[in-house]
């Protein structure tokens, strides 16, 4: 699919509902994307799309390049990086007790027109 004039294949989906953390990462106010596990390492190094789920249909809201990934294996180091991740102590995406969490480093974040995506895929999809 061509979106701001860019060929991108992959999309990842972030959940809005209880939280807008599409609209904190194309403001560039968050710029690590956290997981419980290391499902978008097959994602590092590439230009990809974001899609907004959680509050109506699955839409492609902007595209970023996930440059790095941080492996935090302790809260402390978490909290450390609270800034960039926006996830609340005590959130249903914070990190569990005894253990671990990904951060993904999001750079060159581009806002695109809005596209509803009908493609399947609980953490990737194919756009």
């Amino acid at each position: 699919m061509f979106v701001n004039d860019q060929y991108i294949t992959k999309a990842f989906n972030i959940n809005d509902k209880t939280q807008p953390f599409t609209e904190q990462i194309l403001n560039l106010l968050k710029d690590l994307e956290t997981r419980n596990t290391n499902s978008l390492k097959s994602l590092v190094g590439k230009r990809v799309g974001i899609i907004r789920t959680g509050c109506g249909k699955a839409t492609l809201v902007g595209l970023v390049t996930i440059a790095d990934v941080i492996k935090y294996e302790t809260e402390d180091t978490f909290r450390s990086d609270e800034k960039r991740h926006m996830v609340k102590k005590g959130s249903k995406y914070d990190i569990k007790k005894s253990g671990v969490k990904y951060g993904y480093v999001l750079v060159d974040v581009e806002r695109c027109n809005p596209v509803i995506i009908t493609s399947k895929g609980i953490v990737i999809r194919n756009i």
